[in-house]
């Protein structure tokens, strides 16, 4: 196995990257691709730019150009659900955009079903495995994120809501996880919250995003050491 580990930005990456062994470094379309093991797993980690384009050109290198077998986007969201405060961790279980026409995905090229995108049962199972087992700081919940290309105001939450009843939504897990589909690589998610309905916009996130980065960095840590120990 060897795993791809995405961040949208150094904040929500480099953590895990520094703990990254007999590292190698290599730069593809701009990006810088860092190579090692992690508890003795294959993996190649990178941030890879916010917003969706940017995510999807990473995961498809990481594809191509590395031949990960599974995929995990690690990072912070926005809580959509009331329940979540800062710092909390969502995982997920299906993803999807809320700023794309459903016929897009279904009418037209990847033919789909419906318009999420399932993440890997085995993924799921070992996630809830990791988290009964360990003592985290934060609250982790399981369930649906969803993906835009803006933060999300008071009129935009609403409808989204009323549409697609999310945890949390962000800007790159849907695009990672549409290359993840039609490749058919395993993937899954793991954001904790960077800001809430009471506290957004972008100083919020700024001054949130290192402290709930590390929170979802130590379950991704625990996941690989319990897929390691699988």
């Amino acid at each position: 196995m060897k795993f791809g580990i995405i961040g949208p930005s150094e904040d929500e990456i480099m953590p895990f990257i520094e703990q990254i062994q007999n590292k190698k470094i290599y730069s593809i379309a701009m990006l810088k691709f860092y190579i090692g093991k992690f508890n003795n797993i294959d993996v190649v980690a990178l941030y890879c730019g916010v917003c969706k384009v940017n995510a999807a050109i990473a995961t498809q290198i990481l594809i191509d150009k590395f031949n990960v077998t599974h995929i995990i986007v690690t990072g912070v969201a926005g809580a959509i659900d009331n329940t979540l405060r800062i710092g909390d961790t969502v995982i997920s279980t299906e993803v999807s955009y809320h700023d794309v026409a459903d016929g897009i995905l279904t009418e037209y090229h990847p033919w789909m079903e419906s318009i999420y995108f399932k993440c890997d049962s085995n993924l799921i199972e070992l996630s809830r495995q990791v988290v009964e087992e360990n003592i985290f700081s934060q609250k982790v919940y399981f369930g649906k994120i969803v993906t835009g290309e803006a933060f999300i105001s008071e009129n935009g939450r609403k409808e989204i809501i009323e549409k697609y009843s999310p945890l949390c939504v962000d800007m790159e897990t849907a695009s990672v996880a549409h290359v993840c589909y039609v490749n058919e690589i395993p993937f899954i998610a793991i954001r904790s919250i960077s800001d809430t309905e009471e506290e957004f916009g972008v100083e919020t996130f700024e001054v949130n995003c290192v402290s709930a980065s590390y929170n979802s960095i130590k379950i991704l840590e625990k996941l690989l050491m319990a897929i390691k120990e699988k």
